[in-house]
């Protein structure tokens, strides 16, 4: 597995963990992207069990800060409750990927307004977001 993705799969991992709690639907939204990207169980089981730490997250294109970004806001709300502990979590995930937060919280809220946001929806709000290294 390639490190970028090993890292975006243990950022999840550790957003899904937060709050004690590792939620089905959490876990199968990471499964899901496992199997996109062809990472065995056998892997994300190991990353489970130790995933990376957050670190610097300051060395990634533009691309990858919305992949990243939308993904760890679409896990925040893929078991139907949006929990303070993810809302921080996800705030700092997107203060390290290089967002503002008034512009995190903004979409937050957002997001708890309208539950029923698909990823193709996040991904835009996420575009919406100023960002340094927006073309």
């Amino acid at each position: 597995m390639n490190p970028v993705l090993k890292k975006k799969i243990s950022i999840l991992i550790h957003l899904a963990a937060v709050d004690g709690e590792f939620a089905p639907a959490e876990k199968a939204y990471i499964q899901g992207i496992c199997e996109r990207n062809n990472v065995s169980r056998l892997e994300l089981d190991q990353l489970i069990r130790d995933p990376e730490a957050i670190g610097s997250l300051g060395a990634l294109g533009y691309e990858k800060i919305v992949e990243y970004m939308s993904d760890s806001l679409s896990l925040m709300i893929v078991d139907g409750k949006i929990l303070q502990s993810e809302v921080i979590l996800v705030e700092d995930i997107g203060l390290r990927l290089g967002f503002h937060k008034n512009a995190i919280d903004d979409v937050i809220e957002e997001l708890k307004r309208n539950f029923s946001a698909h990823n193709a929806n996040i991904t835009k709000l996420v575009r919406s977001m100023p960002h340094s290294s927006k073309v």
